[in-house]
């Protein structure tokens, strides 16, 4: 068998959750450097450039938001998009970002601390079709306060709109492998059932994959 060399997610995509139905969260942990962020970064600005849609990119801290074209875009761009421009613009005084390819709006990106005022702009976010939390598993155990509470938060002002109360809002979930102890885990019941040898599991809204490359 041939040894893989980067990250590939497309088993992930193409799985149920534990009842059958289409996830909404996608978690993928593993070891550094496995390309997990730059598979799922070329998805996103590939689904875009293809179909038009758009996405959003979520930080924990509002100052995360300073260079995010430059942080999510750069590595993509020398791999995969060479031809491609990414730049970001602050909006409602820097409380989000709005990003574009080319000067064509492609997206956002946000921060969980700022979960409350993103309420005020639901409206905006209508045509995010997918969200991105890369690095949910904090290296230095340094979480949000009430960080799930807030993910759920954003999600719901994001999933308004389009004459849907609720509309279906994938989330991808990123991270290195640091601790079972982390608050997702915690409130999806994974801790419990995670072990080193599992590569995927089913949960309820969910699935998880666990690799090494």
């Amino acid at each position: 068998m041939k040894e893989q060399k980067y990250y590939d997610g497309t088993k992930l995509l193409s799985m149920c959750d534990i009842n059958g139905n289409k996830p909404e969260i996608y978690i993928c942990t593993g070891n550094r450097t496995g390309g997990k962020t730059t598979y799922f970064g070329r998805l996103f600005v590939k689904r875009f450039k293809d179909k038009g849609e758009k996405f959003c990119l979520v930080y924990r801290y509002n100052y995360e938001l300073d260079d995010v074209a430059d942080k999510f875009f750069k590595d993509i761009k020398g791999l995969f998009f060479p031809a491609d421009e990414m730049t970001s613009k602050k909006r409602a005084n820097g409380i989000f970002h709005e990003l574009f390819i080319n000067n064509v709006s492609c997206g956002y990106a946000i921060s969980l601390n700022s979960a409350d005022q993103i309420k005020k702009y639901s409206h905006l976010f209508n045509e995010v079709v997918r969200m991105l939390l890369d690095e949910f598993q904090s290296e230095t155990n340094h979480y949000c306060s009430d960080e799930v509470k807030k993910l759920i938060s954003v999600h719901t002002s994001i999933a308004r709109g389009q004459g849907e109360q609720v509309r279906y809002v994938p989330l991808y979930m990123l991270g290195n492998k640091v601790s079972l102890l982390n608050p997702y885990y915690a409130e999806l019941g994974i801790s419990a059932r995670l072990r080193d040898d599992t590569k995927f599991l089913k949960g309820d809204g969910f699935v998880l994959e666990q690799c090494y490359i």
